[in-house]
């Protein structure tokens, strides 16, 4: 028998009036998932989906639809009708494919608008336990003493911790390798393994390790200290408020679907993120929840957009 989700996709998959309940009621809303099923994208949307279906009033169905550095999916909503039945999930890659990504078929600035903030994950720069450095003053310093020879790691290649590790070495005017690896799971088992000295890496994965001791935390870098880690400071705390390495999430739509609808869908986003279920759950996946108008929202992605454009360019990064 399919599994619900394969129901869900293939119904997904229908033209919008065959799946149109009768009687009038409304159609359903898509929401498109440009990533591989089963990350944190699924788990956030689908903790989500049915409580914003109640409150809408209509069927929310999930569609994965990963490929081509995240490509395949934007732009099936790009070139969706314009009439708010079809979003977008998004995550900082979103904002780095913009400038990464050559000749994209859509453009990420002017075919799209925000929609609502879903929760933002920060990094926190972590140290192997054989690096001396204990301070953000300190790891500065060894790799002014050490120029090029020191290393950090990434998820991969033109990922939200390269560019926070590009980030830090301007902030900080040191020079530093990059070491990418195919994930954050492999990249911080060298890192504690002390083939590579340091990483910015997700805080909830990282958490576990930062407790029992097998890494040490450097500094957080967002705008507070993280809760669960109150006495490690953030880089701004630590005199350079310039590095910014974080995950983020949220859902767009296509630029030129009426207002009206888009000021409906968002205020229910909101809405269904207040709840404090739901809110505790998305705390313990270590996302933490941050409220949004739909136009500050739009005005942080496109904020978002120049900042990575800037990185990119500065430090010459390219597209695998």
């Amino acid at each position: 028998m399919p599994s619900r989700r394969h129901l869900l996709a293939a119904a997904a998959l229908l033209p919008l009036p065959a799946m149109a309940q009768t009687g009038g009621a409304a159609r359903p809303l898509r929401i498109v998932i440009p990533f591989p099923p089963g990350g944190t994208s699924d788990v956030l949307v689908r903790l989500m989906q049915p409580r914003l279906a109640e409150r809408l009033g209509r069927t929310v169905l999930v569609e994965n639809r990963a490929g081509g550095a995240t490509i395949i999916g934007t732009d099936l909503v790009a070139k969706a009708p314009a009439d708010g039945d079809t979003i977008l999930f998004i995550a900082n890659s979103f904002t780095i494919n913009a400038t990464l990504v050559r000749n994209p078929p859509f453009d990420a600035r002017r075919d799209f608008t925000g929609l609502a903030s879903i929760g933002f994950n920060p990094h926190v720069l972590v140290v192997n336990n054989d690096f001396p450095a204990r301070t953000v003053a300190e790891v500065v310093a060894a790799a002014k003493a050490r120029p090029g020879q020191l290393s950090y790691a990434s998820f991969g290649n033109g990922t939200s911790s390269h560019l926070g590790g590009e980030s830090f070495k301007q902030a900080a005017g040191i020079e530093i390798q990059h070491v990418p690896y195919r994930g954050g799971a492999p990249a911080l088992q060298d890192m504690m393994g002390g083939q590579v000295p340091m990483m910015f890496n997700n805080l909830p994965d990282t958490l576990p390790m930062i407790r029992d001791g097998r890494v040490r935390a450097i500094a957080v870098a967002d705008s507070r200290r993280a809760d669960v880690l109150p006495d490690v400071p953030t880089f701004a705390e630590a005199g350079l408020p310039g590095v910014t390495s974080n995950s983020w999430f949220g859902l767009i739509a296509r630029a030129d679907v009426p207002a009206p609808l888009l000021d409906r869908l968002s205020e229910a986003v909101a809405a269904t993120l207040a709840e404090s279920a739901i809110a505790a759950r998305f705390v313990e996946l270590g996302v933490q929840p941050r409220q949004m108008s739909r136009a500050a929202f739009d005005s942080f992605v496109r904020a978002e957009i120049d900042g990575n454009a800037a990185i990119i360019r500065s430090a010459n990064i390219k597209a695998d």
